[in-house]
C-alpha cells in the first residue's frame, strides 16, 4: 500500500510538469468579448517567422474592424501597440494583450494573439489581465475538484481516484476485519482461531493505511486547491483593490480599509 501511495504521488508529479511545460494556453482555443469601449478576441495565423505570422495576425483584426481599408490608410506597428492612421489622423488604435508562438510543419509558425482593439480611437482600453491565480471556492474542500476548476483535469481526476481507492480500502478492510472477529468467536478450533486473529489484524493495519492515504490525499487537495496556480484565464476590467489608509475623528483613531471594486 505504501508503494501504492507512492506511485500515485510520482504519477501526479509527473503529470503537472507535463502539462505545464506541453500545454498551450487554453485562451487559444478562441475568446471573444465585447466590452463598453473596445473589443478582446484571438486570431492566428501562420508564417515563416515568428514577426511575419504576428503581423499577419493583426492585420486579420484591423480588416475584421473594417479600420484598414483604404488605400490612404498606414498602419505601424510598435511593440505591442497598433495605430492606423490616415494622413494625420488616428483613426484605429489595438493593443496585443498576450500571444502564443509554436512551431508547425515545414517549419513555420502559428503566432496566435489576444488583442484588444478600440471601438474608437479617442476611447481608453478597459484593463485585460490573464492570471494564473483564482479566488478561493468551496471547491477545495471536494477532492480534485479546484484542480478540474483551474484547468488541471489529470491532476483533479488523479486525486478523486485516489481518494475513492483509500475510503474503499478503509471500508473493504474493515468489513474483513469484523468478519474475521465473528468467526473466532463462532470456532473453539486454536488453530483457526489464531489463522482468523492474524488475518484480523492484517485487515486492522490495512484499514489503517488508508485512513492515513485518505487523509493524505485529502490535505493534499486541500492545500493545492488554494495556493496552486490554474490555466491563465482572461480578466477584463478593474480588479479589486484594498489599501490601508491612517484616520482620526474626535472619538477613535486607527487604520482604514478601503476596498475598490
Amino acid at each position: 500500500m505504501r508503494r501504492f501511495l507512492m506511485i500515485m504521488i510520482g504519477a501526479l508529479l509527473l503529470q503537472g510538469a507535463y502539462s505545464q511545460i506541453t500545454e498551450r494556453p487554453k485562451w487559444t482555443d478562441g475568446y471573444f468579448e465585447e466590452v463598453q469601449n473596445s473589443y478582446v478576441e484571438v486570431v492566428s495565423a501562420v508564417g515563416y517567422e515568428p514577426d511575419n505570422a504576428r503581423k499577419k495576425a493583426m492585420q486579420q483584426v484591423l480588416e475584421r474592424r473594417s479600420m484598414a481599408s483604404g488605400t490612404q490608410a498606414m498602419v505601424s506597428m510598435t511593440g505591442n501597440e497598433v495605430q492606423v492612421k490616415s494622413e494625420h489622423d488616428l483613426i484605429a488604435k489595438a493593443r496585443v494583450v498576450d500571444e502564443y508562438v509554436e512551431r508547425i510543419e515545414a517549419g513555420q509558425y502559428r503566432v496566435y494573439l489576444l488583442v484588444q482593439t478600440a471601438k474608437n480611437p479617442s476611447l481608453l482600453f478597459e484593463p485585460v489581465t490573464l492570471s494564473e491565480k483564482y479566488p478561493f471556492s468551496a471547491r477545495v474542500f471536494v477532492p480534485g475538484m479546484a484542480q478540474i476548476y483551474k484547468g488541471s483535469v489529470g491532476k483533479g481526476a488523479t486525486m478523486i481516484a485516489g481518494e475513492v481507492l483509500m475510503v474503499g480500502g478503509i471500508v473493504a478492510a474493515e468489513c474483513l476485519r469484523q468478519n474475521y472477529a465473528q468467526q473466532i468467536a463462532m470456532t473453539h478450533n486454536s488453530t483457526l482461531k489464531q489463522r482468523y486473529a492474524q488475518n484480523a489484524n492484517i485487515c486492522n493495519i490495512t484499514r489503517n493505511v488508508c485512513i492515513a492515504g485518505a487523509v493524505a490525499f485529502y490535505a493534499w487537495s486541500l492545500i493545492d486547491g488554494i495556493v496552486a496556480k490554474g490555466d491563465k484565464h482572461i480578466m477584463i476590467g478593474d480588479l479589486a483593490q484594498i489599501r490601508f489608509a491612517p484616520y482620526a475623528d474626535y472619538e477613535s483613531g486607527g487604520i482604514a480599509a478601503v476596498v475598490n471594486f
